[in-house]
């Protein structure tokens, strides 16, 4: 044996080898004595238990001499290692506490060494019961683990993982995994699973597992597990439940594809925006309102809506945000008119709940374009049922008057002819037939323009257009109405060009235009003149028909473009007539593709303009 000189420097030599020895787990006692029973190396935890250190001998546990003798014997037989549940204490404490002594024999450079590794059974018991905790908890807790080695055999698992594999655990322990798992992943997951293994790599993988008349959603998931003193590592597979998290997932889905269907499906425009700050973000919308302003959904997720929308809806959404704001309401309402004239009846409403600082608001777009144009067509309906009412009253009272008038002429010129011929004055009967054609005339003429006026309305008007001079009928309208003139002492000017006017009319309609025209104006003027005359302007040709009458007030020089009216109506009127002259000629005018444009001043007369299209001969 070497002397304690040599060993003492052989431990200063090869103290650095000693404490590259791996200690137990809990730092347990351990302790390294010469053949003489002298400490060449002690870690520190037999330091702080037994309060020896290097050099000291290890004889000083004397507490149970049976240990020494142990250790001596131990020191001169052959044995390679024993162990002992012993008794012991060191000088110091004097409480004596069970342990279990590991003695191990190595041979560093020729020179024999005793290893003892002391644990204390309290301990030991301690983590005895630690570990079986462990293992009931794991087993109570219905976790399904399973403990591989290096050789993919199962060394651990707990009891809950027997539903799951429908076999007993004892029948696993051993067993290669892949040779358990077989009836559940297919040959594709075992492959990737090998692999993992294989590459100390984590893996994981939902299977679809059938439990007695049910469907089960299991994850399985594999952590290789490395400890410092283990050069291959081991791997747990732990099994979770997402059956309840699947099945509730699957609920919300199928409810948000209802959900979505049932948005989709409202005929509508739906837009739902986030209001956070002074941002308005798209939400969602329904396929309507992204089909009619061109959105693609899934790329505007929560872009601001001025971006998206036209300004003009985005306006009207901000606005009703911000009268939210102001006055509390649950509902706000506008119109909306897009760029292809619809128009969409808006409501906005607010969303109670709030995520943060953001509030939702849902908008509803009902389109009312059909709607609109259905109560613009009442409405006009209306206006011209309140017109036809009024000239069917206009009517009634000017033809009560018109038709009365002559008539009740008639049968006092009629009684006038019997007296005459019962006094036998043949003188007077040719002036009384005279006047009797006159009066009788001016009722067909009555008679005549309501027919007219009633097809024009009715659109049962034919025309018959042929290109022609306008000027010679012209002429010849002056030459029927130049008398009628005279007998007012009204100078009658006509002013027409010896070059020829081709214009495309109906010959007969147009001379009733001008007719019409030169007819009211000798009957509303007292004094003064008329003027007739034709020009061209530009490529128009114009029929100007002017006097120096009564005028009319800009005011109504609408309203006597329709039938049966005139500026001042009732009996008391200063001029006959039915007020039918006037709207003839407009109307045959605008039938025949031509325009009337009237001109006029109270007392100081009225200008008439009829132009046509003028048409070049070849």
């Amino acid at each position: 044996m070497p002397n304690s000189y040599n060993q003492h420097e052989f431990h200063e030599e090869t103290l650095l080898d000693f404490k590259n020895y791996t200690e137990l787990p809990n730092n347990n006692p351990l302790v390294i004595v010469d053949s003489n029973l002298k400490i060449v190396y002690c870690n520190d935890a037999f330091r702080q238990t037994f309060y020896l250190d290097v050099l000291d001998d290890i004889s000083q546990m004397d507490s149970n001499q049976e240990f020494v003798f142990l250790v001596k014997g131990f020191c001169n037989s052959k044995y390679k290692n024993i162990s002992i549940d012993i008794n012991l204490s060191s000088e110091n404490d004097r409480l004596i506490k069970d342990y279990s002594v590991s003695i191990e024999r190595i041979i560093i450079k020729n020179v024999q060494y005793f290893v003892l590794s002391i644990e204390s059974l309290e301990q030991q018991k301690k983590l005895e019961i630690k570990i079986n905790s462990l293992h009931n908890a794991l087993d109570h807790g219905k976790l399904p683990i399973i403990i591989l080695n290096e050789n993919k055999e199962i060394t651990y698992a707990t009891k809950s993982f027997e539903g799951i594999l429908s076999k007993e655990i004892e029948g696993i322990y051993n067993q290669n995994i892949f040779k358990v798992l077989g009836g559940i992943l297919e040959p594709v997951d075992l492959a990737n699973l090998n692999s993992a293994i294989d590459l100390s790599r984590s893996w994981k993988k939902i299977v679809l597992h059938n439990s007695q008349n049910s469907v089960e959603y299991w994850e399985f998931a594999l952590n290789p597990v490395s400890n410092s003193d283990q050069l291959t590592p081991t791997f747990i597979l732990i099994a979770n439940n997402l059956t309840e998290h699947v099945n509730h997932t699957k609920a919300i889905e199928r409810s948000e594809k209802k959900q979505k269907l049932i948005i989709n499906n409202i005929s509508d425009l739906l837009l739902i925006v986030e209001h956070i700050g002074d941002a308005v973000l798209f939400e969602n919308a329904n396929d309507n309102f992204c089909r009619i302003l061109g959105l693609d959904k899934d790329e505007i997720y929560s872009s601001d809506i001025e971006n998206l929308i036209p300004q003009k809806l985005a306006k009207e959404i901000y606005n009703s945000i911000q009268q939210f704001a102001r006055n509390n309401e649950a509902i706000h309402q506008f119109n909306y008119k897009h760029s292809d004239e619809r128009e969409y009846a808006s409501k906005i409403t607010s969303i109670i709940e709030r995520e943060g600082d953001s509030t939702f608001y849902i908008i509803t777009m009902k389109d009312i374009t059909e709607e609109v144009l259905y109560r613009d067509q009442l409405k006009k309906a209306y206006h011209k049922e309140i017109q036809l009412n009024k000239m069917k009253s206009d009517f009634l009272a000017n033809m009560s008057h018109e038709i009365r008038t002559p008539f009740n002429a008639v049968v006092g010129y009629s009684e006038i002819i019997d007296e005459s011929f019962d006094t036998g004055d043949i003188e007077i009967l040719k002036d009384l037939m005279d006047s009797m054609k006159e009066v009788l005339g001016r009722a067909l003429n009555l008679f005549t323009n309501i027919i007219e006026v009633s097809q024009i309305e009715s659109g049962e008007i034919e025309l018959d257009m042929v290109d022609l001079n306008c000027n010679p009928i012209v002429r010849n309208v002056y030459n029927k109405m130049v008398n009628e003139a005279a007998k007012k002492n009204l100078e009658f000017i006509l002013k027409v060009s010896e070059e020829e006017f081709i214009i495309e009319i109906d010959w007969v309609k147009f001379e009733k235009v001008v007719y019409l025209l030169i007819e009211n104006a000798i009957k509303y003027t007292a004094e003064g003149h008329v003027y007739l005359g034709t020009k061209q302007k530009e490529k128009s040709i114009e029929i100007t028909v002017s006097d120096t009458g009564v005028g009319i007030d800009q005011l109504q020089i609408e309203r006597l473009l329709k039938p049966f009216t005139q500026e001042v109506e009732g009996y008391t009127r200063p001029y006959e007539g039915a007020g039918l002259g006037l709207t003839i000629a407009y109307k045959l005018t605008l039938i025949m593709g031509g325009e009337l444009k009237i001109s006029s001043e109270k007392n100081k007369g009225t200008k008439i303009t009829v132009s046509f299209p003028g048409i070049t001969q070849a």
